[in-house]
């Protein structure tokens, strides 16, 4: 019944979330195609509050922006693709835990899909152009299988293929539910200049550290 709601959140999208001004739209020639492209798997996460249990925050997320150079919005959605086991746990009668996989393919089969992400799930968030090239870029946070933390990084799609252009850092969640907002406030910037929030865990409370975001 939940992921029924989920897909029927997806009538009612607003128009392609982006921080920077789409493009104008290019005058093209319309011509008939037959070529029909593979359905997409357009489940989404959409939660207005937390779920009555963070473990079962829905597998497929959804992401929308303007991602490559032209000028159409894109649309992306992480796929639960399948489980693989932790080859460092083996011998005895202890099971290898199991960790699932996903993968972050696009409607328009022109932008190649990111590369696969192993955790408990994941989360993304449009960053708006952070690196001044025209177009958006994307952070993923990837829940650990073992721990309540999020391994969180940045991505560009530039010359046909997707780059991390952060370093990897950690968000503890204390096991707590972060919601989309809170997470796209864990990236700002200010007077033309890149900050991220890291936390503090050398301090019981964890709070908050803002640092410079270099990016690669």
């Amino acid at each position: 019944m939940q992921k029924s709601l989920y897909a029927l959140c997806l009538f009612f999208l607003p128009a392609c979330y982006s921080t920077i001004e789409p493009p104008k739209e290019k005058e093209t020639a319309i011509g008939m195609s037959n070529i029909v492209e593979p359905a997409i798997d357009t489940g989404m996460m959409i939660l207005g509050s937390p779920p009555e249990n963070a473990q079962f925050i829905p597998d497929t997320v959804h992401v929308e922006g303007y991602f490559d150079e032209d000028t159409n919005c894109d649309k992306g959605y992480g796929v639960f693709v399948g489980n693989t086991h932790n080859d460092g746990v083996s011998g005895g009668s202890i099971e290898a835990p199991t960790e699932k996989q996903y993968i972050v393919r696009f409607q328009d089969n022109r932008i190649k899909p990111m590369p696969v992400m192993t955790g408990r799930h994941i989360r993304l968030v449009n960053e708006g152009d952070l690196n001044a090239d025209g177009k958006d870029e994307i952070s993923i946070f990837v829940l650990s299988t073992r721990s309540c933390m999020y391994t969180a990084s940045t991505w560009s799609y530039t010359a046909g293929r997707w780059i991390r252009i952060t370093d990897y850092w950690s968000i503890p969640t204390l096991c707590d539910y972060l919601s989309d907002e809170d997470l796209q406030n864990r990236i700002v910037m200010e007077d033309g200049m890149l900050y991220y929030y890291e936390t503090d865990v050398s301090d019981k409370d964890l709070p908050l550290i803002k640092k410079e975001l270099v990016l690669k």
